[in-house]
């Protein structure tokens, strides 16, 4: 999340004023999204020093912890990269071109500290950072004009960058993601991932992707072709329901990292049987989602009634 708030903000720092909606001044919000970054990674070093004061001094386990083990140089990446981008965040003026240059080593570091980069050296270091990229500019600017949007002015001429923008970091995700995946376990063993906890938390955010596209084709195609014929139509309330979908995805990846990921040798040898009513009610369900088109927060109710019915269906053994 904080990713995506501050490389939202970013973005949106290189879009001239007549291709974005009016947006609220976010300084706060993207300082506080470079917080969340250094204390999200600053969790895994204190309790790898926490577990090294067992056998070590105070002293030899921050050294140890920040020095010799990897997670802590990354976090130190990072910390020193936020620090840096925050002294140019207060003092320089014309700073986009610098901030844009400062977050490079920020998001190697964050990239650093994944599984990817742990077990598969540079080649899984570079898919997530491409990864991470991709997910945050797309999402981060999502969030800021959600939220941040004072009005509609200029929607029309945002959305004319913004959806092929969109597109390609989409593509960008989906690709990279692909190739995780496919470092770790053989796409061919995706469904025997279910059967471990790692594998539910990856089949949920992967089921959130739907209603997910289903906003996403609202807030390009549907909202420009009504912009044309209703130049007072509101497109805020439906991106801010794209928002609540993403947000449930941080959330479901942020669970990710709390898991261990499975070797293949830990993988069940049988696919699940699943439920086969409960998947094509699931399904079948999908496409009342167009209600939310005109009725918000039914959609929303509506995507997690079908995800969690598709969900159950896949899971479900008996």
């Amino acid at each position: 999340m904080g990713g995506a708030l501050w490389m939202g903000y970013l973005v949106l720092c290189f879009i001239p004023t007549k291709r974005k909606p009016l947006l609220m001044d976010g300084t706060s919000w993207a300082v506080a999204g470079l917080g969340m970054l250094v204390l999200g990674t600053s969790i895994p070093v204190f309790g790898a020093v926490r577990f090294l004061l067992s056998t070590q001094t105070m002293t030899e386990a921050l050294r140890t912890g920040l020095l010799e083990l990897h997670i802590g140089r990354m976090f130190l990446v990072v910390y020193f990269s936020a620090l840096l981008l925050l002294i140019v965040f207060t003092w320089q003026k014309r700073r986009s071109i610098l901030l844009a240059l400062l977050t490079i080593p920020l998001w190697i570091g964050i990239a650093g500290t994944s599984h990817a980069a742990a077990k598969y050296g540079a080649l899984g270091w570079t898919l997530q950072f491409s990864h991470f990229l991709c997910v945050t500019a797309w999402i981060g600017v999502v969030f800021w004009v959600a939220i941040g949007a004072r009005s509609t002015v200029h929607w029309s001429a945002f959305l004319s960058w913004f959806s092929p923008f969109a597109r390609i970091a989409f593509t960008g995700v989906i690709l990279s993601g692909l190739l995780l995946m496919q470092l770790a376990i053989p796409l061919e063993r995706y469904p025997n991932l279910w059967g471990v906890p790692y594998g539910q938390a990856l089949l949920l955010k992967h089921l959130l992707l739907l209603p997910l596209l289903f906003y996403a084709f609202c807030n390009g195609t549907l909202v420009r072709r009504r912009l044309r014929f209703d130049s007072t139509y509101d497109p805020r309330p439906l991106l801010r329901m794209e928002s609540i979908i993403l947000v449930l995805l941080f959330m479901a990846s942020a669970s990710l990292s709390r898991l261990e990921q499975p070797t293949l040798g830990q993988l069940p040898t049988g696919d699940p049987v699943g439920n086969g009513w409960v998947l094509m009610m699931g399904i079948a369900t999908l496409p009342l989602l167009l209600l939310g088109y005109r009725r918000h927060a039914v959609g929303i109710l509506l995507s997690l009634f079908s995800v969690s019915l598709i969900y159950l269906g896949l899971l479900a053994t008996g």
